[in-house]
């Protein structure tokens, strides 16, 4: 069982998929690029979450296992008021990692996250005949911005 925290694997599970997103384009595989973009852009914000905000992998209940996706803890109740699992997110999930800051390009780059309103990780079992070039290269480049995003929060351990 690997050392590394969850946001060290989801830094390294954004890229990954990023990677085989663009591998995948390039070679006109659209519907398995789509997806590998949608997971890319999952993974760097539960990254971000789980390094910025008060997000948790801990155990959701006394002496449990630590949780497979990132959580916020309700205060009033200790328990778990919200799970991060899998895209799309709602916009005011999302502003979680606004909150308080001066933020302009983290804004911008979350507000493009809308490109992933009608992405599901649930498309992984359909035919593909729904997935269209325009709507891919739209997460392409939302992808490629937020994992931008992510790169340099990871350098200057602030976000932009």
């Amino acid at each position: 069982m690997s050392v590394n925290p969850a946001e060290h694997h989801y830094a390294h599970a954004a890229a990954r998929h990023y990677e085989d997103g663009v591998f995948l384009h390039d070679n006109a595989r659209l519907p398995n690029a789509d997806h590998h973009y949608g997971f890319a852009v999952e993974c760097a914000l539960k990254s971000l979450l789980l390094r910025f905000t008060v997000a948790t992998m801990d155990p959701k209940k006394p002496n449990g296992l630590p949780s497979k996706s990132p959580w916020i803890r309700d205060p009033a109740t200790g328990k778990a008021a919200h799970t991060y699992s899998h895209l799309p997110w709602m916009a005011t999930d999302v502003a979680l990692l606004t909150h308080g800051r001066s933020v302009t390009r983290l804004s911008a780059a979350l507000g493009g996250l809308t490109a992933f309103d009608a992405w599901k990780v649930d498309d992984r079992y359909s035919d593909g005949s729904d997935v269209v070039e325009a709507d891919v290269q739209q997460r392409r480049t939302v992808a490629e911005n937020i994992l931008s995003l992510h790169e340099q929060a990871l350098i200057t351990g602030r976000l932009p």
